[in-house]
């Protein structure tokens, strides 16, 4: 019976009694309750199963991973169609397990290229039907006392591919540490200003005096270079209190020293 194409045969709970179909009907509330106060995910068949204390360690970095993602997605051009999103960790994530840390980040990315909303549940599903290829890699060997709990996400488009990594410092602090082969730290939350440019005297000046004109206040800066020659390419990540201007990031994007400007909103 079970090969007739107008049969569908299906798992089920064996709880035939009305105690164990009580006992169901409390359990799935308590499930979708966990998940909607709290994220935690709970015996779900597409989904690793977390316990409390698993999710608490793991939930800072899935907020890294999902930002790391959406910082990710403003920096490659908007022409090219994605085609891989890839992950590292090196520090104890590679021990653990990490699908939703992998959806966070694609769902970072997602949500900045395309109208459809995703989670961590169907980040992964939505990729595939779109042909986007998803990896992951962990860092190999001992891991030494110090070692830190890195995240780097990686994105290719067919015109563009580019890198960034980030760490959670202090519990739950956010931080932005390299985008590309360029080192640099700044809080990864809020509005944020991306700046390539090439390491010439002059530019930060410029910089901040663009914006005062258009009444963007600076909370912080962070610099990076590639090396140490004049001309070398750098830089710069600003954060700032309110989104910028259109005018005031088309001014910048005029100085002759600048080669992109990017604005990002992290808050959403």
């Amino acid at each position: 019976m079970l090969a007739l194409e107008t049969v569908i045969a299906t798992p089920h709970i064996a709880g035939s009694t009305n105690e164990a179909q009580d006992a169901v009907g409390v359990q799935i509330a308590s499930q979708v309750r966990e998940y909607l106060k709290r994220g935690v995910i709970q015996n779900a068949v597409n989904m690793p199963s977390l316990d409390d204390q698993q999710y608490a360690l793991m939930r800072p970095y899935l907020t890294l991973a999902e930002k790391l993602g959406a910082f990710l997605a403003n920096l490659v051009s908007s022409s090219g169609s994605l085609e891989e999103i890839a992950l590292h960790y090196s520090g104890r994530i590679i021990e653990w397990p990490t699908e939703l840390i992998r959806n966070a980040a694609v769902q970072g990315v997602l949500n900045q290229r395309i109208a459809e909303r995703a989670n961590v549940v169907n980040a992964a599903a939505i990729a595939q039907e779109r042909g986007i290829q998803v990896n992951e890699s962990k860092a190999q060997g001992p891991l030494s006392a110090g070692a830190s709990d890195v995240v780097s996400v990686s994105l290719k488009t067919t015109t563009d591919e580019r890198r960034v990594k980030g760490a959670v410092v202090r519990g739950t602090s956010l931080r932005l540490l390299g985008v590309d082969n360029i080192d640099i730290e700044v809080p990864l939350e809020g509005n944020l200003i991306y700046i390539r440019n090439r390491d010439v005297p002059g530019v930060v000046g410029k910089v901040g005096t663009i914006l005062g004109k258009h009444h963007v206040n600076i909370g912080s800066l962070a610099l990076g270079r590639s090396g140490t020659q004049g001309g070398a390419e750098a830089i710069a990540v600003v954060q700032v209190d309110t989104n910028a201007p259109e005018a005031g990031l088309a001014e910048l994007r005029q100085l002759t020293e600048i080669q992109d400007v990017r604005a990002v909103n992290l808050n959403q």
